[in-house]
């Protein structure tokens, strides 16, 4: 019997995702030049709840039909409040490697909780789905994510230089990488504290 919940957290809890009401909080969020730049490779601009919604439902038909991709909501636990996604866009079976995102609709959920967000879909995509490998892209501004990722043990593995254009300049794009057993490893250590 599994005694870790792979979906709750002291402070939050991950849900599946409704495409009406989530997508009319995450529409606020899409003013937020931080956030629609790291959930869209379209160009930015503010995005209304009903082309949310139909993201959402594109979304979930794909998930229920590949098989290949996973996504839910990040809530907090008092008062089930949205505040954020975690998103696995893909899953390469034969390789048992998946990319993982995380969105949060400000930098202060982001702080208080991405730690905790990030270490759930770490431990779903490492225990249950038996990946050996999670990778994820940043750009290079985001030094809050950069700073994520590299805490919960992700190794900088590739630097495209000049990727991605973000404030009048080009930035470098990140990209990360962490290990089954280099989690394991971490989690052991944890628990010996």
């Amino acid at each position: 019997m599994i005694e870790t919940p792979l979906f709750n957290g002291p402070n939050i809890h991950l849900t599946a995702i409704d495409p009406e009401k989530d997508a009319a909080v995450e529409a606020a969020w899409t003013y937020d030049l931080d956030y629609v730049q790291w959930v869209t490779d379209k160009p930015a601009r503010p995005l209304g709840a009903l082309v949310l919604k139909k993201r959402h439902e594109e979304w979930q038909k794909k998930t229920e039909d590949t098989g290949s991709q996973l996504y839910w909501a990040i809530r907090r636990t008092e008062g089930d409040e949205l505040i954020g996604f975690v998103r696995i866009p893909i899953v390469f079976w034969s390789h048992a490697n998946a990319i993982v995102h995380l969105a949060f609709g400000s930098s202060e959920n982001l702080t208080l909780y991405g730690r905790e967000a990030l270490e759930l879909v770490l431990r779903y995509g490492f225990t249950e789905l038996n990946l050996y490998r999670m990778e994820t892209s940043i750009p290079a501004y985001r030094e809050d994510a950069q700073a994520l990722f590299e805490q919960a043990g992700f190794l900088l593995e590739v630097r495209r230089r000049k990727a991605f254009f973000r404030g009048g300049q080009y930035w470098d794009a990140l990209h990360y990488g962490l290990l089954c057993h280099e989690w394991q490893a971490q989690h052991q250590t944890a628990e010996v504290l």
